[in-house]
């Protein structure tokens, strides 16, 4: 039989409001950096930071497009999909990937962060 209902005490509704509020913070942080990780990389302006993995995924924006820069070929790459260090960078995608086309042959290059699939 399962326990009865506690309603939780004002400080345990505190410490929820305030993990939720941390949350947000961390979100709207890590929305801001892909954002501005996509805008630097379309304008073509020169990358002076890669955001992480935990970064990417904590702003919901878990899809990697990459294109081969041999045949011009775009592929989309979730990073939900393989355990990898949160801290690490969003270029370690890039051993993972080998273009269909050039059969591996091309070089791959990230082009931006997404929410979905570019199809």
């Amino acid at each position: 039989m399962p326990p009865p209902y506690r309603r939780p005490h004002h400080h345990e509704r505190v410490a929820n409001i305030e993990s939720m509020k941390r949350a947000w913070e961390a979100e709207a942080d890590a929305l801001a950096t892909v954002r501005e990780f996509n805008v630097r990389i379309t304008e073509k302006r020169d990358v002076w930071f890669w955001p992480t993995i935990a970064a990417a995924l904590t702003a919901k924006h878990a899809w990697v497009t990459i294109v081969c820069d041999s045949c011009g070929g775009l592929t989309d790459l979730d990073l939900r999909m393989k355990p990898r260090d949160p801290e690490a960078s969003i270029r370690v995608v890039l051993r993972d990937v080998r273009c269909p086309r050039c059969n591996g042959h091309g070089r791959p290059r990230i082009v931006g962060l997404a929410q979905s699939p570019a199809r």
